[in-house]
């Protein structure tokens, strides 16, 4: 080794020597980690096992596709394609079952409330969901996809590229632009795809009921008990049921309100859940809509409102607003009068609540005495 070379490696050997000997500075405290946002729906309510529904319990279950046309605050925000699972059999698999005893056994009065992060809710009846005889009135859609028409120009983002699919994680983050001109020869500006797990109503008119960015799902009893069960009552007759409002005003169903809103009618093989047959029968009745549109006051939110319909004997059912005012089928819900083109015989009762897009007949309510009318809060 040369003399220049020892020189170095002892001046390295000071530098060294003294780094050790200076004070250490004393090191920041590392930042705590930012905990990860809670991922899932709260299920709460009626149910026999509520809490978290997560990624892994939504992949349990079966996927369908639907059309969804989506709203927006200020104007209509697109039409997607949508995939996800049915909210039927999320709630199948969570065991519904009443909480309370509200003297009625049955499920047909349960409303379920969906919430979406900003705070805005819609409800759906048990009846809708579990009583179509298919996949239910709603899903929760996890994969969406706009559909732009194929004469316009791809939309302007280098991620998409027309029929992409997008998860929620991607819809997080996404911002697309808007395509080239619509056939009113404006730009569209940008198409917003909704964020998060997205309930989407699928036999609506109208996307009053599409719930962004869902939050919580809660299964609510009707919300005040029904009167004791009468099953040997030997007149159930009530010639005027009362039809309360949300105020709690009351007015009695006479025959001649009935006759001064507009009617429907139809046919139907009756079959019960039981998968008992209960005879074909043809049947006219006042739209329970138009009843509703003649006594509530402007501007009630369907989408919150829902319908109890009590009979005589107690046994009775739930319908949402959504299905009896923003159903794709026209007059949905029909409080019948007449069967066969006669007045329904005496042990029937003077009416029957009936909705013509149920498969099963278990929510038609003979001898009704009342139909109250409230808005979920």
């Amino acid at each position: 080794m040369t003399r220049a070379s020892k020189s170095v490696l002892l001046v390295a050997a000071v530098l060294v020597a003294a780094a050790s000997l200076l004070p250490l500075r004393a090191q920041e405290p590392a930042a705590a980690p930012t905990p990860a946002a809670p991922k899932g729906i709260a299920l709460s309510g009626s149910v026999k096992k509520a809490g978290v529904v997560d990624g892994a319990r939504l992949a349990a279950l079966s996927r369908h596709a639907v059309l969804a046309k989506v709203p927006g605050a200020s104007r209509y925000r697109g039409t997607f394609e949508t995939e996800g699972v049915s909210l039927k059999e999320l709630l199948e698999s969570a065991e519904v079952a009443k909480a309370t005893n509200d003297n009625f056994d049955r499920p047909l009065d349960l409303a379920v409330v969906v919430t979406g992060r900003d705070g805005k809710k819609a409800l759906f009846s048990w009846g809708e969901l579990f009583l179509g005889g298919d996949a239910g009135a709603a899903l929760l859609v996890e994969r969406m996809r706009p559909l732009v028409p194929h004469h316009h120009e791809a939309i302007e983002d280098p991620r998409f590229a027309p029929g992409s699919w997008f998860g929620v994680e991607a819809r997080e983050k996404l911002d697309v632009s808007g395509c080239a001109g619509c056939h009113d020869g404006g730009k569209l500006g940008k198409i917003d795809v909704p964020r998060g797990l997205c309930l989407v109503p699928t036999r609506d008119a109208t996307g009053r009921r599409f719930v962004e960015d869902v939050v919580s799902i809660e299964v609510r009893q009707a919300g005040f008990p029904a009167p004791p069960r009468k099953r040997d009552l030997k007149d159930p007759w009530v010639e005027a049921p009362a039809f309360v409002l949300p105020d709690g005003s009351s007015t009695p169903l006479t025959v001649a309100a009935l006759k001064a809103v507009p009617r429907a009618g139809g046919a139907d093989d009756g079959i019960g859940l039981g998968r008992g047959f209960h005879g074909h029968r043809s049947f006219e009745g006042a739209s329970l809509a138009a009843l509703l549109k003649s006594k509530l006051p402007a501007g009630t939110d369907p989408g919150l409102l829902f319908v109890v319909v009590t009979a005589s004997d107690g046994y009775r059912s739930l319908y949402s607003g959504g299905e009896v005012l923003l159903s794709r089928l026209p007059e949905n819900v029909l409080l019948v009068d007449t069967e066969g083109g006669k007045p329904l015989l005496r042990k029937s009762g003077r009416l029957e609540s009936y909705a013509r897009a149920d498969f099963f007949v278990d929510r038609s309510v003979r001898n009704l005495a009342e139909v109250r009318v409230l808005i979920a809060r």
